[in-house]
């Protein structure tokens, strides 16, 4: 069975899962619509973590401000999620569990990549700390080249280097400023890294899990996108609504093959970019700028 995780979205788990084809254009229907559900539905897990306790909005905040601090509330819960699977690596090295060790970075991986929608834009240096694909010094990465590449559980410093830098970003997600701009640039720039840089051998190669970054990466994209913006769309336009959400759920279906191979790289690029293009539309319809793709636009 399936963990949930902070909405009604299925977790990506380890090495799942078919293909459904199609050329560059996502059909568009009029009048299907997603439901968008409440702050509870979206972000209560199975294992009873519920709403998280987070800072008080703005007195006088606009709807999209306010469903931004509904969004805090599952962005702490995946980076929560992301430190308590570290510390458990920490754990297992310390006493020289290989597999131990494995298991709970792959497990690290998960909440990390759903909260990249955050990261490279609100926190870009401790994204880079964190994260350093494709360069790979320090991080995630560095870890993986000696627990999967060398086989060796002799990653002490680098673990507890990426301990220091994940508690960091666990008190900031608490107390700063989530805007909707920076959040939806986020939410384009993360589509479009899915199928510009991911595709082409993918961030974990040597874990073999380079796909459940992935399917992660859209999982975060869909749990910000209905937290956030899709209300506010569709009460302005529902078509495009429609658009955007079918946009998500067709990289979500595509995502679901076994292995990174089994991907149709140029179909994933041309739906990526046609998401980016459609969230780009939606913005203007909701006062939001176009979505930056590069620098960190809040």
């Amino acid at each position: 069975m399936r963990e949930e995780y902070c909405s009604n979205l299925p977790r990506a788990d380890a090495r799942s899962t078919a293909f459904s084809g199609g050329a560059f254009g996502i059909r568009r229907r009029v009048g299907v619509t997603t439901p968008i559900l409440s702050a509870a539905a979206l972000c209560t897990a199975v294992l009873g973590v519920g709403l998280v306790a987070v800072v008080s909005g703005p007195a006088h905040a606009g709807p999209l401000d306010e469903a931004a601090e509904r969004y805090r509330a599952c962005l702490i819960q995946n980076v929560d999620r992301t430190v308590a699977s570290v510390r458990k690596l920490h754990a297992s090295i310390a006493v020289n569990d290989l597999d131990g060790a494995k298991k709970a970075w792959i497990d690290a991986r998960i909440g990390w990549e759903r909260s990249e929608v955050f990261t490279s834009g609100f926190v870009p240096e401790l994204d880079k700390e964190i994260d350093a694909w494709p360069d790979g010094l320090v991080g995630f990465q560095a870890i993986e080249a000696k627990l999967f590449g060398a086989s060796g559980t002799g990653v002490g410093s680098e673990v507890d280097a990426l301990l220091s830098s994940l508690s960091e970003l666990g008190k900031i997600v608490r107390k700063i400023k989530l805007t909707p701009q920076g959040l939806l640039n986020g939410v384009a720039r993360l589509a479009y890294e899915v199928g510009e840089s991911k595709v082409d051998g993918g961030e974990s190669r040597l874990s073999g899990t380079s796909i459940d970054d992935m399917r992660n990466n859209v999982d975060g994209i869909d749990l910000a996108y209905r937290t956030i913006f899709a209300s506010a769309i569709e009460t302005r336009d529902g078509q495009l609504a429609a658009e955007v959400q079918r946009g998500i759920n067709v990289l979500k279906t595509m995502l679901e093959v076994r292995d990174l191979r089994r991907l149709d790289p140029d179909r994933l690029r041309a739906v990526s970019e046609e998401l980016v293009v459609t969230l780009q539309n939606a913005a203007l319809r909701i006062d939001l700028a176009r979505p930056a793709l590069e620098g960190s636009v809040q």
